[in-house]
């Protein structure tokens, strides 16, 4: 696996806060590792991407339309296994101690939207009884919730805004509708309970990722990386956000963010530092 190291020099990660102290004050580039050609499957539409973590088993997934699989790797993108299913355009990912889950539009109109895999085996089954046209939308599942976007209204996501949050349990009962405070669309989310957030990546092919509050959506801090979000991924684990970049047929990355002071370490396998610890990073979008 190749990966790319960030030298003694490094600049200074491109990112502004845009809100109040409340909001997270850096963001900063730690290690980027290139992945295996598996995760840069060709795609026959839209959205080709999708990523979500696996706190049971301390996994990152990855979800890309066209591969008939979702694919789990360790934190640094090494692929530990994978679990088939049947359906052609998955665009989003999460587990939770029993299993994954994941939505789909490949029947648009005509098909459910939300499905769960059980980890101990056996075919994915409907989750919610929701059926809404064109490009699925992203979703995330911590600590019993299903979290997960307005429906998109046509095949872009240019148009999502708001965060719909309902029990595993009882997911067509939506408990609360969050309107975060953004006119950029949603590449992808990633739920942070430990400071009761949202992390979103604009729908734009120059994305920043904007932090949000998880009860009111306002707009806590915005980080200007200049990031691909129409085919990109974005999860939250342990104090680090997960940035997975597509790129078919091959050159895929993942890289990984440290949020603030209070960051955890990294694995010691194949870790990539930026010049010491508090050094910052960039890197531009491998093609």
């Amino acid at each position: 696996m190749r990966c790319f190291m960030l030298g003694a020099a490094a600049a200074e990660t491109m990112a502004s806060t845009m809100a109040s102290g409340a909001g997270a004050t850096s963001l900063d580039l730690v290690a980027s590792y290139g992945l295996a050609d598996q995760l840069s499957q060709s795609n026959t539409n839209f959205h080709p991407q999708g990523l979500g973590y696996d706190a049971a088993t301390g996994q990152l997934l990855f979800a890309q339309q066209s591969a008939g699989a979702l694919y789990f790797t360790d934190l640094e993108g090494v692929v530990q296994g994978s679990r088939s299913v049947a359906f052609n355009h998955v665009t989003s990912v999460a587990a939770d101690a029993s299993s994954y889950y994941f939505s789909d539009y490949s029947a648009n109109s005509d098909g459910l939207d939300v499905y769960a895999l059980s980890k101990s085996g056996g075919a994915a089954a409907p989750l919610s009884t929701e059926i809404a046209a064109y490009g699925g939308y992203p979703i995330d599942v911590r600590d019993g919730k299903l979290y997960r976007t307005d429906a998109s209204a046509g095949y872009g996501w240019g148009d999502l805004g708001q965060l719909r949050i309902s029990s595993l349990l009882s997911p067509d009962t939506i408990d609360a509708v969050v309107t975060l405070e953004t006119t950029f669309g949603i590449g992808d989310i990633a739920v942070d309970l430990d400071r009761n957030a949202l992390w979103a990546l604009d729908y734009s092919e120059t994305a920043s990722i904007r932090q949000f509050d998880l009860t009111s959506g306002l707009q806590l801090a915005a980080f200007d990386l200049g990031l691909d979000g129409l085919t990109a991924g974005l999860t939250y684990a342990d104090n680090r956000l997960y940035y997975y970049d597509w790129t078919s047929p091959s050159g895929s990355t993942l890289s990984v963010y440290a949020l603030d002071a209070a960051s955890v370490p990294l694995p010691a396998s194949g870790l990539l530092l930026a010049a010491g610890l508090g050094a910052v990073g960039w890197m531009r979008r491998h093609a």
